[in-house]
Parts: C-alpha cells; structure tokens; sequence
C-alpha cells in the first residue's frame, strides 16, 4: 500500500480525535496490504483510559477477524506507542509498528509499588493447570 494513502487515513483519523478534544493520534492494522482496521484516540470521548488510537485499532481488528492473533498484520500509528500500547501490541502478536512522530515524554506518570504477596499456592496451581490443559 501506498505510504501517501497511508498517511492520509492515519491524518484523518488523527484529526477525528479533535472533535472530542482527545490528543490527535490515528492508527491503522494492514494485512498483506489491506487496512483491516482503522482508528483514533476515544479517551476522552469516552471517558475509558485504555481509548488509546492503537488499542482501538487491534480491537477493531479482533472483532473483524475472529480472533486476538493479529501475527500477519502490521501497525502503523502517527506516534510512538506508550507502553501500555506496546504490551497491548505485543500480546496480539502484531510484530511490526511503524510510527511518525517520537514520543517527546510522558506525562502524569506515576511510579507504582509492585509487592508480591506469599501464600499464592492456589493461584500457581490453578494456572498450571490451565496451561497443562492447554498444551494437552
């Protein structure tokens, strides 16, 4: 696909953010050179802190497909994803992200205390479990 076209709908899609004074991000999914998705920021639209344009975008993508295996698809965004976004990314098992403009800083980041609590036989045994049902 055309890098013109493709910037073209990521502009679009970007300037739909304004309406709802939401930070002008666009994102698109193609696979095998077709746009499957296609999406922008919704945070404050609708009020749902995860409206990130790429989250958006596998959402769509998802549904469209049937699936949260995205392995063939490639994203392309007009910023630099968080790491919310990445993670989000890379569990879909997108493996390519093409961006356009650098995240400069991230802003009203927190540090957040990680404390791993004892006694979690239950919660260990019930995921092997799970796993070695899975792999069966």
């Amino acid at each position: 696909m055309k890098e013109s076209i493709i910037k073209k709908i990521l502009l679009e899609e970007a300037k739909q953010s304004l309406l709802s004074d939401d930070v002008p991000v666009g994102a698109l999914i193609i696979e095998n050179d077709k746009i499957i998705s296609k999406a922008h920021n919704t945070r404050e639209k609708n009020k749902k802190i995860t409206g990130h344009a790429e989250i958006n975008a596998v959402e769509k993508a998802c549904k469209k497909k049937k699936t949260w295996h995205l392995d063939n698809c490639e994203l392309y965004v007009t910023l630099e994803p968080c790491t919310m976004c990445l993670e989000i990314i890379k569990q879909a098992r997108i493996k390519k992200i093409y961006y356009y403009a650098k995240q400069e800083k991230i802003t009203n980041q927190k540090e957040i205390e990680l404390i791993k609590k004892e006694n979690n036989l239950e919660f260990s045994t019930l995921l092997k479990q799970f796993f070695k049902n899975k792999r069966k």
